[in-house]
């Protein structure tokens, strides 16, 4: 059996919930469902539980470890070229680098940060050392998983936690400390949203000033500079990395910042970390975000828009109360003109959530979507890009055709847009062939709805909500509102590989996702029908309400401009 032959057969565009029969709330999106969490877990909120450092492994075996890891990325990983075209990054430049880190490690503690920062060096949401939630899935995955079991089986669950218990995140604070201002990334640049008291006294930063540099840095090269220490956003239209807020690592000397105001007027402060005074909230929506609910409805604009917020796709096995509530609130929209599915705030979870609960049922029509992805030509890759191929065919309503295209017959397949649009690399002898395809979700016929539907998009939106995104967008159904998404679209489930002497398990991005421009989603995200990106008054207005102790109970139009365009274009005549 060959990877072409069963890529082949399967609904190319479908790669992600394949693996979530065994899959939990911790969005386990191995075909993708695993890795919301990874957003968070892996370079956002990093494991803080500590363990007891061990003299553990030697030099030797440690620089070993090191050796196979980096080949095998070197030979598997889909996105090394596309890092150093979009990000301005050359991974396999640095190994020497890499090498030295793990050379000096004293212990298993410092090791493990070494391995940890060389893959977050990728910046790539689904990479990184494994979280003891993610093996679980893996090593009680169905028998289809092969591979994933195979490499479960070289370690065991009190290794995996030792191992990801060392990690720590270089930006988080400690508790009670932070900087007496915060900013946001807004149009382009860091918006400064909250100040606390006596800064904004003493310095005369206010609200809507804007951060300039750091330490005699631009701040943007200043950001750039934190690559490897967190993950960095890339924001498509200014063609720059950024931080959704700017943290920048704790230090106990002060940071030399300079901040700017609308009128030219330049402000210098040293600004250090202390206790943090009064109730901070961050600028996301919904403005109801924080709620514990998974899923809520409500009814907008005196009723004729109807509103669904959803916080992450649940696991096939752990959704059924959540489809009930779905269809109730379905059976009550046949005379509503208009329904808005809100995903900000969506990392991910399984595919299946949103096809069996969302589309089939409310589908008036057979719904189809083109999809393309390839993968490196490397060994260690190709079988769980075989065991993968044969999930997604069992899933109720879902259909596809696909194809494989050796690089020869690529230019004469592709339009001369979609052909400029491929990355270069694809066609080079390091990748294999281009999968192209199209998947149907065919509706159920429950609660056939014709009236306007829009999806609500923001940079959060990752992984199966990517997924779904793509899904609205391509096939027509939904009108995609709000801001670029999170990407997280790998073309099929993260491989794994365990270290031999440390027996540490690592996942990373086994595959490259296209968009139906067949642009990589990893380098051009997936851009809204209609883009509405927040002003630096928006921004602030909402953190102005929230800290009059204001609740946000329902999702309100009156801060969030993209849910404001969506009852505008839903109230809207024909």
């Amino acid at each position: 059996m060959t990877v072409t032959k069963e890529l082949s057969r399967r609904p190319i565009v479908h790669r992600k919930a394949r693996f979530v029969e065994h899959a939990h709330s911790w969005k386990a999106r191995l075909s993708v469902p695993l890795i919301a969490v990874l957003l968070l877990t892996v370079f956002g909120v990093l494991c803080s539980v500590m363990t007891a450092c061990k003299s553990g492994l030697t030099t030797e075996e440690k620089l070993a470890d090191f050796r196979y890891l980096f080949d095998m990325l070197r030979d598997n990983y889909p996105y090394l070229e596309l890092k150093v075209r979009s990000e301005g990054y050359d991974w396999l430049a640095h190994e020497s680098e890499f090498e030295e880190w793990v050379r000096q490690s004293r212990n298993d503690k410092e090791f493990a940060q070494a391995i940890q920062r060389m893959l977050s060096m990728l910046n790539n949401g689904h990479t990184g050392i494994m979280p003891p939630q993610i093996y679980e899935m893996f090593a009680n995955a169905t028998a289809e998983m092969k591979p994933w079991l195979d490499e479960a089986a070289k370690t065991d669950s009190e290794t995996v936690s030792r191992w990801y218990g060392y990690l720590s995140n270089a930006l988080q604070y400690p508790k009670g400390q932070g900087l007496p201002f915060r900013a946001w990334y807004c149009q382009g640049e860091y918006v400064v949203y909250w100040v606390m008291a006596d800064f904004g006294s003493k310095g005369g930063v206010q609200p809507g000033d804007t951060v300039l540099s750091i330490d005699g840095q631009p701040v943007h090269k200043y950001v750039k500079g934190l690559r490897g220490l967190t993950r960095l956003r890339l924001d498509p239209i200014r063609d720059r990395l950024y931080l959704t807020e700017l943290l920048p690592p704790y230090s106990k000397e002060s940071y030399e910042v300079e901040f700017g105001r609308a009128d030219g007027t330049v402000i210098r402060a040293k600004v250090g970390f202390g206790p943090l005074t009064g109730r901070l909230r961050l600028p996301y929506l919904p403005t109801n975000l924080g709620r514990t609910d998974n899923v809520y409805t409500t009814m907008l604009a005196d009723g004729k828009v109807a509103y669904l917020h959803i916080n992450r796709m649940t696991p096939f096995d752990q959704f059924q109360e959540e489809a009930q509530s779905l269809r109730e609130f379905f059976a009550e929209l046949r005379d509503v003109p208009a329904l808005v599915i809100d995903i900000r705030g969506n990392g991910g979870g399984d595919d299946r959530f949103w096809m069996l609960n969302i589309v089939r049922p409310l589908a008036t029509k057979p719904l189809t979507k083109a999809g393309a992805g390839t993968m490196r030509n490397g060994e260690f890759v190709r079988p769980f890009a075989e065991a993968n191929s044969d999930f997604g065919q069992t899933v109720e309503g879902l259909s596809g055709t696909g194809r494989v295209l050796e690089h020869s017959e690529i230019p004469d397949a592709l339009t001369p847009e979609q052909l400029k649009n491929l990355p270069p690399e694809v066609l080079g002898p390091e990748f294999g062939p281009l999968w192209i395809g199209e998947t149907t979700i065919s509706p159920s016929g429950e609660y056939p709805y014709d009236g306007k539907v829009f999806l609500l998009v923001d940079f959060t939106v990752f992984s199966s909500a990517q997924g779904f995104t793509e899904f609205c967008k391509g096939s027509g159904w939904a009108t995609v509102v709000g801001e670029h998404t999170g990407g997280g679209n790998d073309a099929f489930t993260p491989g794994m590989v365990t270290l031999p002497n440390s027996r540490m398990p690592i996942f990373f991005a086994a595959g490259m996702g296209l968009n139906p421009d067949f642009t990589a989603v990893e380098e051009t995200l997936t851009a809204p029908d209609i883009l509405v990106e927040r002003s630096p008054e928006d921004i602030i207005k909402l953190v102005e309400a929230a800290s009059t102790g204001r609740p946000f109970t329902e999702p309100s139009p009156n801060f969030d401009p993209a849910l404001r365009e969506c009852i505008r274009l839903a109230l809207e005549a024909p």
